[in-house]
């Protein structure tokens, strides 16, 4: 009696070992590819299905663990597991049946994941590569870009200075000419006013001049400039007997500024030697241009007789300084007194 329930124990044991066999392997919904013991996985599968034969007896108990992703033994009534993503790499599948605490069989298979070529170790290097050359040829295409803008806007001043000077230039002169010789033969009464024509032509070739100047990208350099308003402060204050100082800074920097820039500072600078000229009645001018920073000074101071600020400061002289260096983004600054002169300054941020 002993000898038979022994038999059916044993025959009973190697039944579920014959039953605990892989039934089907399942990768992303689909039939997965086992050789052997073995499960191979490309870089893009997931949603691993692992599926075992059944015992045919509702006692049998299924614990499964995967080495690397399953810290202890997880138990199922199937003898069944999913795994929803799994690293590149190996891994070691263990599953084992037991009725109780008695193990009646166990398997072990081999998963084998492929790595992705976002894996490998020279992804992250090509990829930073990749963005650095991205970034040097945007940077390169933006620097072409930007220089041929430069030459087609240069091109264009030229063109423009070239037309100015050529063609209006050369109309107001004619006009200045005409109205001069007309003069000789006209009337007394008609004196005045051929006078004012010939004194606007006169200013309307001069402020010509200074526009064909500031477009002229040839003067783009700002000593350029500072020659230009020293030229022009010495010779009309010499010709008044007024003494003149003109001192700009050993160095500067690098320092550009924009025509619009360019343009204003000149004006601005023209019309305060105009009204130093007119009206200040001073022996003595100073002229200084320095930097601190990024910004740049650019001081007239006179000794004349000075004004009231406070009776000016509706008046169109100070609005007209006060337009031209907002237009520019110029910071402009005027303090005058009665008998103690008028000083001027400009203050360009780079």
């Amino acid at each position: 009696m002993r000898l038979a329930l022994l038999l059916v124990l044993v025959i009973s044991s190697h039944c579920c070992l014959a039953q605990l066999q892989i039934s089907r392997v399942l990768v992303n919904g689909k039939p997965g590819k086992l050789s052997g013991d073995t499960i191979h996985l490309k870089a893009g599968d997931n949603d691993l299905i692992i599926e075992f034969q059944s015992s045919p007896t509702d006692s049998v108990t299924y614990l499964y663990q995967l080495n690397g992703v399953d810290n202890e033994w997880i138990e199922s009534g199937y003898p069944v597991s999913r795994y929803a993503v799994l690293d590149a790499g190996d891994y070691i599948y263990h599953i084992k049946a037991q009725a109780g605490k008695k193990e009646l069989a166990s398997s072990e298979i081999h998963i084998k994941k492929e790595r992705g070529f976002w894996n490998q170790w020279w992804f992250i290097p090509s990829i930073v590569f990749y963005i650095l050359v991205l970034i040097g040829v945007s940077i390169y295409l933006f620097l072409l870009y930007d220089f041929r803008q430069k030459l087609r806007m240069e091109h264009v001043r030229n063109k423009i200075a070239a037309d100015l000077h050529d063609e209006v230039g050369s109309n107001l002169n004619s006009i200045a000419i005409f109205v001069e010789v007309l003069r000789k033969k006209a009337p007394p009464e008609m004196l005045p006013v051929l006078e004012k024509i010939i004194a606007n032509s006169k200013e309307s070739v001069m402020l010509m001049q200074d526009t064909v100047w500031t477009i002229n990208p040839k003067n783009d350099n700002i000593y350029k400039l500072f020659d230009r308003m020293e030229s022009f402060a010495s010779g009309v204050l010499s010709g008044r007997d007024i003494g003149f100082d003109f001192k700009v800074e050993t160095d500067l920097g690098q320092v550009n500024f924009t025509m619009d820039q360019r343009k204003s500072i000149y004006l601005i600078f023209k019309e305060a030697i105009n009204n130093i000229v007119k009206h200040a009645e001073a022996s003595m001018v100073w002229v200084y241009v320095s930097r601190s920073k990024d910004t740049v000074h650019i001081g007239i101071e006179d000794n004349g007789i000075g004004f009231d600020m406070a009776a000016e400061s509706n008046g169109n002289g100070l609005a007209n300084f006060k337009d031209r260096a907002n237009e520019a983004g110029i910071q402009l600054f005027i303090d005058s007194e009665k008998g103690k002169g008028t000083r001027l300054k400009t203050d360009i941020a780079l």
